[in-house]
């Protein structure tokens, strides 16, 4: 093992998910299904959500760690972290970062967490009303290049193209996540299993992409509890421990 990697050092211990909605069917504020996460994910550690000492988020988040700190009650927010972009391994980023605090003596008990409700913020890659546009979006936007399928399309084509990868490679990665949600009464899928026929069938959304290759876009949250390797038995739950970082 690397003298600067995670792997082995940092754990999961808790982990706590709102209700999952309908985009903009979401009862409850972004803030609200956040703070619930979060809840949920301390009693399932079964710790004082007062311990808590670090926050690490996905990028845009717009549940402010402070804000959070105040509503929780924490005793000393010591650490506080946002991964800038990358889209859904963005999620995987912002663990990476909870655990470096941790390593770096900065936090010893880190909640990484994501909450999402458009219906109260607007949607995921809809454009704005604005007259300039600067930066990476300069060269997507005039041309409608907006959301996540949309981007990756030009390089997922470019990589099946050179790599010889069939298109009933996407499909297989469509059923299994489909498959996998049979298993979990929590997931939105759940009771919804997807055939193959279902799946060739489904329209375009942006080549080589169809409808069931694009994540649902819902409203909810999620949180999970970080903390050192050697302080991991003194929880409840089997500790499951960082692999890579």
């Amino acid at each position: 093992m690397s003298g600067h990697s995670l792997r082995g050092r940092v754990a999961v211990v808790g982990l706590g998910e709102s209700t999952y909605y309908k985009v903009g069917q979401s009862p409850d504020s972004e803030f609200k299904l956040t703070l619930k996460a979060i809840l949920a994910a301390c009693r399932d550690a079964n710790i004082d959500p007062r311990s808590v000492d670090g926050f690490s988020s996905f990028g845009n988040d717009r549940s402010d760690p402070s804000r959070i700190a105040a509503a929780l009650g924490l005793r000393q927010l010591r650490s506080t972290q946002m991964q800038w972009g990358g889209g859904g391994g963005g999620c995987a980023a912002a663990v990476a970062n909870g655990a470096a605090a941790i390593m770096a003596g900065l936090a010893e008990t880190v909640v990484v967490f994501r909450g999402l409700a458009q219906g109260q913020h607007g949607r995921f890659g809809q454009s704005a009303p604005v007259q300039v546009v600067e930066g990476e979006m300069a060269y997507q936007m005039p041309y409608g290049v907006l959301s996540p399928p949309q981007k990756f399309a030009l390089r997922v084509r470019r990589f099946m193209h050179e790599h010889g990868v069939q298109p009933q490679a996407l499909r297989a990665i469509a059923m299994a996540s489909y498959h996998h949600a049979q298993a979990n009464p929590r997931a939105v899928m759940y009771g919804k299993p997807l055939t193959e026929e279902k799946y060739d069938a489904s329209r375009w959304v942006v080549e080589p992409f169809r409808l069931y290759d694009c994540c649902m876009e819902n409203d909810g949250a999620a949180a999970i509890i970080l903390v050192s390797a050697h302080r991991a038995k003194e929880f409840p739950n089997t500790p499951v421990y960082l692999m890579g970082g």
